[in-house]
């Protein structure tokens, strides 16, 4: 794909009225498109953010069902991810059409400088924003976002308009999250490098069972050229069956010597190459994050920065990495210390909106000998069983609070395992927590749900945790807690 996908004068119809789509909306402006707007929500473009797209000469179509008509639209179609396929084309994952692509794929066919992906379930954010780091440390400028944060189109928008004015590039990298929405229905996509995580149940909401969302995840290997180089993880077996199916080039991360393949292998306290051009070993003493998921995000993080310095010509100093790794302060909402009061520790993992999430924010826990957690679960359900959460509740969770939708359902598959109470709401989850754990003791919100039941997303749900938190320090006595993690993803 190139620019010619919008021809000047071109209708492009830009789905969704969200930050992706304003981007995309802009961006199509630049190329000389004429953007019409459609969401179903008639004040999806009211407000100020829009005026310049509607200052244009923008169509709009607020109010307007999404529907089937989008499959006879003529013109150039961009898609925002939050839209899912069944809503327009009666299918969970999209058909392939000529003339519609999603906001990120068609962003990517427009950058023009190295792309560094990154996809999997669990842990993209994190990793995301963690590769961005290492390569600022190492003196690189990351256009940094994709699914987390800044939509790609808006990166590209920046490195135009840099261009236009004689400006030096602003990135000479991107470091982008993909998301299952987005890779799904891709037609033409080939990072330099791509990162695959893992793959555990999720989004079972929107899919119709779990082999679907693999091949969601997955397929997308299948487009990569020989120039895209795939870091697989190799504790899981995706890469057995997809290798073959993809000509790019394949790295592993895993915990063993005996690796498929060139990579890095996890040590209790370092990284080891494997097989690699260059050898090298890096300190995971000053890791901040230490625990379940995010020692082998560092990995892939790790390596993914080599490789890409073998790329561009230039090698990454083992202690340049090791000064990123320790100032590297994690994520909101992402087993986040948020205070503690009287002896109690508050963690906010509200990002954690699917089971597996939750067992690698576990399986990141010390072992206290004795089940030290109260954590707080709920949201709306996603499909999928909440027992895998078994091994690790018997270990470390000695009470479970309950909030939303899915209270009864989450009752059922592990009433009999531990104590479980509900609560009408995050605040009063909060206060029951509480008035359970013990000085010493951790409050964990790791919902293994999706938050919209009762919120507008995971931030919304994490924020208000912060203020039940803040409410019983001030009526109690507390310490504040930092932006920085306590272990997970």
């Amino acid at each position: 794909m190139t620019e010619r996908f919008i021809q000047e004068g071109d209708e492009v119809l830009i789905v969704g009225g969200g930050r992706s789509g304003l981007q995309a909306a802009l961006l199509a402006g630049d190329l000389g498109g004429v953007p019409v707007l459609a969401d179903d929500d008639p004040g999806a473009f009211d407000g100020a953010a829009w005026a310049p797209v509607r200052e244009r000469g923008a169509r709009v179509m607020a109010g307007v069902r999404v529907g089937p008509w989008i499959r006879t639209w003529k013109g150039p179609v961009i898609m925002s991810p939050g839209i899912p396929p069944v809503a327009w084309c009666g299918q969970a994952v999209a058909p392939s059409l000529s003339n519609v692509r999603g906001e990120l794929e068609w962003a990517a066919s427009l950058w023009d400088r190295p792309v560094v992906a990154i996809g999997g379930t669990n842990g993209k954010s994190t990793t995301t924003a963690l590769v961005g780091h290492l390569l600022k440390s190492a003196g690189f400028s990351p256009f940094i976002g994709g699914n987390f944060g800044v939509p790609f189109s808006e990166g590209v928008r920046l490195m135009r308009t840099a261009r236009k004015e004689g400006k030096r590039d602003p990135y000479d990298v991107a470091v982008i999250e993909v998301s299952s929405f987005q890779t799904e229905s891709m037609q033409s996509f080939s990072p330099d490098i791509y990162l695959l995580l893992n793959i555990t149940p999720d989004h079972l909401d929107r899919y119709d069972s779990l082999d679907q969302y693999r091949l969601a995840k997955l397929h997308v290997a299948s487009l990569f050229s020989p120039s895209t180089t795939v870091i697989w993880n190799a504790s899981q077996e995706d890469w057995r069956e997809w290798e073959p199916r993809t000509r790019a080039r394949s790295f592993f991360v895993g915990v063993r010597q005996d690796l498929p393949g060139p990579g890095v292998v996890l040590g209790d306290s370092q990284l080891q190459s494997h097989g690699l051009r260059e050898s090298f070993s890096v300190s995971t003493a000053g890791y901040p994050l230490i625990g379940g998921g995010n020692l082998q995000n560092l990995a892939f993080s790790v390596l993914a920065t080599v490789l890409l310095g073998e790329t561009m010509g230039r090698r990454i100093d083992p202690r340049i990495l090791e000064e990123g790794i320790a100032s590297f302060a994690g994520l909101p909402h992402r087993m986040e210390r948020v205070g503690t009061v009287r002896g109690v520790t508050f963690v906010n993992d509200s990002k954690a909106t699917n089971v597996g999430a939750v067992e690698a924010a576990l399986a990141g826990l010390p072992d206290a000998g004795h089940p030290h957690v109260v954590l707080i679960m709920g949201g709306r359900d996603k499909g999928g069983s909440y027992r895998p959460l078994i091994p690790w509740l018997k270990n470390h969770v000695r009470e479970v609070v309950v909030i939303g939708e899915a209270r009864e359902k989450i009752r059922r598959d592990l009433g009999k395992e531990v104590p479980i109470e509900e609560a009408q709401d995050l605040f009063e989850a909060v206060a029951r927590a509480f008035s359970v754990a013990d000085s010493g003791e951790m409050v964990l919100l790791s919902p293994a749900c999706s938050s919209y039941d009762m919120f507008h997303g995971y931030e919304e749900r994490g924020e208000r945790f912060r203020e039940a938190v803040r409410r019983l320090s001030s009526k109690f006595g507390g310490e504040r807690g930092s932006h920085g993690s306590a272990s997970g993803q």
